[in-house]
């Protein structure tokens, strides 16, 4: 007789005994990926918007402003082209040599804060002028002409300018997300040649989707988390990417469990929590990398704040399908300390102290997430258990042998699903007397394989793993 072995090649049929509980999986915040929050937002039209972005009205000349403030992923801010390090990459075409930008604000920066207008004019991709500008304090009753000059650095006239404005010192320690700064109407003096939507009378609705329970890396070049409709289960799945910008800045794929109440909300710390001990964490996943790029998992496990267990998985294999993971659980002490709360990290790249940055724009998609157990598709929600249900021998390969109590008379139904969710053999449809039963199965004809028995009667239902 074969024995266990935790690879899901492995050629044999174990009965794994995992009782379905709905509490195994409900502990983990948004398991199967099903909520999010819809954040609709109207952008000013073609600028390159981050934070919170606010239509207001009325405007210095017109019928709208761009209000600007910080959120708890980064500084309020307008740019055309992107800031990457100590760069300033792409920006909008003009072609002219003027002496100062010129804006009207409405502001209100907190103490120790500033505001930010920066302008960097470029020729063939090689800035000839880099200027920035800070200011700060009140004044938030009537708009204020304001002038920027800019220093050029040879008399060429420029085909490229990079403007970038923003509520708040983006280089401080922590984001001040009280800050904020109302802008219209900027211009360019010496010059009819401007930036488009200047006065910021054009504006687009913009929908974004944010996972329930995890956190999300919203950056200027995009967001390492969305919502994607290629699934394993439900209608919705986490997709997890890396994004490269061609200065060098980086969204890396990675997301945690918890929810971004402030910008030091970061951090390897409880974020949810547990009532009782798992052994695994369980789900399905695909991975497409890059540049040999790995997929990573971390789980921390706490009990008062004190790291008491946790596991790490690594795998730089291309999954192409959706494929069952299982990750052990280890405890630092024997017996374990049960755990009072956890966190969950994932990542598309090697996620260590030692080896920490992505190498490539890899993809993961994430669904029904389990501690103990695989929730798969197909198969219909635990209503609640059938009351002492086991099944022997472990291993087995020929007969399996189920025994289960009946609390009253009625119909129960024993099947075997395959990982797809199909039923693959009904091994029992028969009415039994209240108390004790035990039945026997051939299941000889069964294929060496991974499946899911489902026993069921008219009041409860139970789902166990069969390797």
């Amino acid at each position: 007789m074969k024995t266990f072995s935790q690879t899901l090649l492995q050629k044999s049929l174990l009965i794994l005994a995992i009782i379905w509980s709905n509490i195994s999986f409900a502990q983990i915040p948004n398991w199967n990926m099903e909520s999010w929050t819809t954040i609709t937002t109207d952008v000013p039209t073609p600028w390159l918007t981050y934070g919170i972005t606010t239509k207001v009205s009325p405007g210095q000349n017109g019928s709208y402003a761009v209000k600007l403030q910080g959120s708890n992923n980064g500084p309020g801010a307008i740019l055309y082209g992107t800031p990457g390090n100590n760069t300033f990459d792409g920006g909008t075409t003009f072609a002219a040599r003027p002496d100062s930008m010129i804006a009207y604000f409405k502001y209100n920066i907190a103490a120790g804060d500033s505001a930010w207008v920066i302008i960097s004019f470029k020729k063939n991709g090689v800035p000839i002028s880099n200027d920035l500008y800070e200011f700060t304090g009140s004044n938030s009753s009537t708009f204020q002409r304001m002038a920027f000059k800019n220093h050029f650095v040879n008399s060429s006239t420029p085909d490229t300018v990079f403007v970038g404005i923003t509520s708040t010192n983006p280089n401080g320690k922590t984001i001040n997300t009280t800050s904020w700064v109302i802008v219209d109407n900027i211009s360019f003096s010496g010059t009819t040649v401007n930036v488009p939507n200047p006065d910021f009378e054009n504006w687009t609705t913009q929908t974004t989707y944010t996972p329930d329970g995890w956190m999300v890396e919203n950056r200027l070049i995009g967001n390492s988390v969305s919502r994607a409709t290629d699934v394993y289960a439900g209608n919705y799945a986490m997709k997890l990417q890396t994004i490269f910008a061609s200065n060098g800045d980086t969204t890396q794929g990675y997301t945690q469990t918890g929810t971004n109440i402030n910008n030091n909300n970061w951090g390897w710390r409880p974020t949810f929590a547990v009532s009782s001990t798992p052994n695994s964490l369980n789900g399905f996943y695909k991975f497409i990398p890059q540049n040999n790029d790995t997929f990573t998992i971390n789980i921390g496990l706490f009990k008062n704040g004190m790291n008491v267990g946790g596991a790490y998985y690594k795998s730089s294999a291309t999954l192409n399908t959706y494929t069952p993971i299982s990750v052990p659980i280890y405890y630092n002490n024997t017996p374990p300390i049960a755990p009072d709360s956890a966190i969950i990290a994932f990542s598309t790249f090697m996620m260590n102290q030692y080896n920490s940055f992505p190498r490539g724009q890899s993809v993961a998609f994430i669904d029904n997430l389990s501690f103990d157990q695989y929730i798969y598709a197909g198969i219909p929600g635990a209503i609640q258990q059938i009351r002492n249900l086991t099944f022997y021998p472990n291993p087995a390969e020929v007969k399996l042998n189920v025994k289960f109590d009946l609390m009253q008379k009625e119909k129960v139904i024993i099947s075997i699903y395959d990982l797809k969710g199909c039923e693959v053999m009904k091994l029992s449809e028969q009415y039994f007397d209240i108390g004790k039963h035990e039945l026997n199965f051939n299941i000889e004809q069964l294929s060496s394989g991974i499946y899911f028995m489902v026993t069921q009667s008219e009041t409860s239902l139970s789902h166990s793993k069969l390797v």
